[in-house]
């Protein structure tokens, strides 16, 4: 997960930087004032606070929101993955060679398959021997 920083490198959002301003805000009225050092009420700190806290529970509410976003992105993109590795797997195995009653597939050639099969939906990414032996794994045992 990333944000976007502006050219000086700090943060760009606009939310953010409404919670850090209004927590300078009220940290420099604290330290001014000794009302809100005493923890009693003031007409000024007491909306600063309030605030804060209001801008504070946003920001952290988006950041979650980012981060379960990102989490099921790849969830979705493993996921996708696998389906891929287990019909190139499906195939090798229903169609290609067999040796001694079993497949003679490899993890490598599934990944090859796949790889094959389906390089313009994995941007670059191809699938691994790993991802390629799950796959098979699975295939074999269904």
């Amino acid at each position: 997960m990333t944000d976007q920083l502006t050219t000086s490198g700090l943060p760009s959002d606009p939310l953010f930087i409404a919670y850090m301003t209004v927590f300078q805000t009220a940290a420099e009225h604290l330290l001014a004032c000794e009302e809100c050092q005493a923890a009693r009420p003031c007409p000024v700190g007491d909306p600063l606070h309030a605030d804060f806290l209001a801008k504070q529970a946003a920001w952290e509410n988006q950041q979650y929101r980012k981060a379960r976003n990102e989490r099921r992105r790849a969830q979705r993109k493993a996921e996708a993955r696998s389906r891929m590795a287990r019909h190139a797997a499906g195939l090798l195995v229903t169609f290609g060679p067999w040796k001694d009653g079993r497949p003679a597939a490899t993890p490598a050639d599934v990944a090859r398959q796949a790889n094959a099969m389906y390089g313009g939906y994995l941007k670059g990414e191809p699938i691994t021997t790993t991802e390629g032996a799950a796959a098979l794994e699975a295939v074999l045992n269904h």
